[in-house]
């Protein structure tokens, strides 16, 4: 049995409201959610399997057609998310014109929100639903033994014309059961970051799911419940990826901080195996303390991505984030002092929002002391709070997103949160921001002083010119 895994191209990506080089000069990423499905396989299945990451490797569909006539798979694995669903399902075709008698399945947070609607595209045979590693590796072995895929919890079918789903299965409880992911299916050296001082990098997660309830967010196969790793697993895979020469780790966790004392395992096994691995980690504001930043310095921590979203609390309140502003401002100001990069994120044009909600986090921007700002336009994601609010208020005449999951167009663009102000004044205030935040001169000089070649000079340049004087 074959098995090939397919992570799309990026050509005809939807565009979430970012500046186009956020998306695009950032860095090229593992796909972590197909390693993990890959080491499935290889532990629970006899099947050969291969991973194709297109867009790692700047593969066309012309020459996704190429490796999978060359591999000749049973099963194609594609990886569908809402905003590179277009290239998703060109590689579906792309594998049924190569391989017309592979069997194509689908996994991924998009089909788990719309999985009629993937299972009416041509050329779906199957989805995978909620966390694939278990259901993947059970298809495949039903698929060997000759049984019924429909069987099989997780897996969702075509039957009769109607969609057939087994009973959802559970979340998977104990993370450390779960193999490491399958880097040897892939070359590290392709994976890099303009925020990484050291190349190449990988992607790691040592918790799923997150309890906190912004209104904006929502990762639906991977829960509510905060479920964690222990340190040894956790560190164990830190270990291996220094040994195949990988310099960086970026941690995936929603939100790495939620347990506090594990923080302080995986620093003491960091520092008792004597490792050094510099790894980036996403963080809550109020998680964060003396103690706490002090001690993730101490492991590796390079840098901590914090989101914050707004400087008014009327905002904060009204977005359920459930931090305040004086928790942010501390939490940048931890960072300073002990020497870690800090990240901020923001969002403008949230529910409400008025032109002094938005100059109060245009004051914010400029005095958190962050090393980068990411600055976006509220844009409601389907399967949000945020989404069914805009539906149920009649900000939005129709429910787009499942309209976009049934019928895919590539010129598709999903619209901001415009309750109070247009898309080109929401864009235009973006770009303030960001103009008033990388232009000042402090800040400018300190990441010329940080600067430690002449390639990290020229990339962060680009990037930067690029966020300055672009839409």
């Amino acid at each position: 049995m074959k098995v090939l895994l397919i992570r799309p191209p990026h050509d005809h990506m939807i565009t979430t409201n970012v500046p186009k080089s956020v998306d695009t000069e950032t860095g090229m990423y593992p796909p972590l959610g197909l390693l993990y499905v890959a080491a499935g396989l290889k532990a629970w299945t006899d099947a050969h399997v291969e991973l194709l990451d297109t867009p790692a490797l700047h593969l066309d569909q012309k020459g996704i057609a190429e490796r999978i006539a060359q591999t000749r798979p049973d099963i194609v694995g594609i990886q569908a998310m809402t905003f590179t669903l277009i290239d998703a399902i060109a590689a579906v075709r792309s594998a049924k014109s190569a391989c017309p008698g592979a069997h194509v399945s689908l996994g991924g947070p998009h089909v788990n929100l719309y999985p009629e609607e993937t299972l009416s595209i041509e050329g779906v045979d199957s989805l995978v639903l909620g966390e694939g590693e278990r259901p993947f590796a059970e298809m495949v072995n039903a698929f060997s033994r000759g049984a019924d895929i429909a069987n099989v919890q997780g897996v969702a079918v075509m039957r009769n014309g109607k969609p057939s789903t087994t009973e959802a299965r559970a979340l998977e409880e104990n993370l450390d059961s779960l193999p490491q992911p399958a880097r040897d299916l892939i070359d590290s050296s392709l994976y890099w970051s303009v925020l990484a001082k050291r190349n190449p990098i990988t992607t790691a997660m040592t918790s799923r799911g997150c309890p906190m309830k912004c209104i904006f967010c929502d990762r639906p196969h991977l829960g509510k419940t905060f479920r964690y790793r222990s340190a040894l697993s956790v560190v164990d895979e830190m270990e291996d990826c220094v040994k195949r020469g990988i310099r960086e780790l970026f941690l995936y966790d929603d939100t790495f901080t939620i347990k506090r004392e594990r923080i302080f395992e995986i620093r003491d096994e960091i520092k008792r195996r004597g490792l050094n691995v510099q790894w980036d980690i996403r963080a809550r504001a109020n998680n964060l303390d003396t103690e706490v930043v002090k001690s993730m310095k101490e492991a590796g921590v390079a840098r901590i991505h914090i989101g914050v979203e707004s400087g008014s609390p009327r905002i904060l309140k009204i977005m359920k984030k459930g931090i305040t502003i004086e928790q942010a401002h501390n939490a940048f100001e931890l960072c300073r002092k002990f020497g870690i990069i800090s990240l901020a994120y923001f969002m403008l044009g949230n529910p409400t929002e008025t032109r002094d909600d938005i100059d109060m986090t245009m004051q914010f921007i400029r005095k958190c002391n962050a090393d980068y700002a990411h600055i976006s336009i509220t844009t409601p994601f389907p399967g949000t709070e945020l989404y069914c609010m805009g539906l149920e208020q009649g900000l939005f005449e129709r429910d787009y997103w499942r309209d976009f999951a049934a019928n895919p167009d590539e010129n598709f663009q999903p619209p901001a949160w415009t309750e109070n102000f247009t898309q080109e004044q929401l864009e235009g205030m973006r770009q303030q921001a960001y103009r008033a935040f990388y232009s000042r001169p402090s800040r400018l000089a300190r990441q010329i002083l940080a600067i430690r070649s002449f390639k990290e000079l020229w990339t962060k340049a680009r990037v930067g010119a690029r966020l300055l004087f672009s839409k």
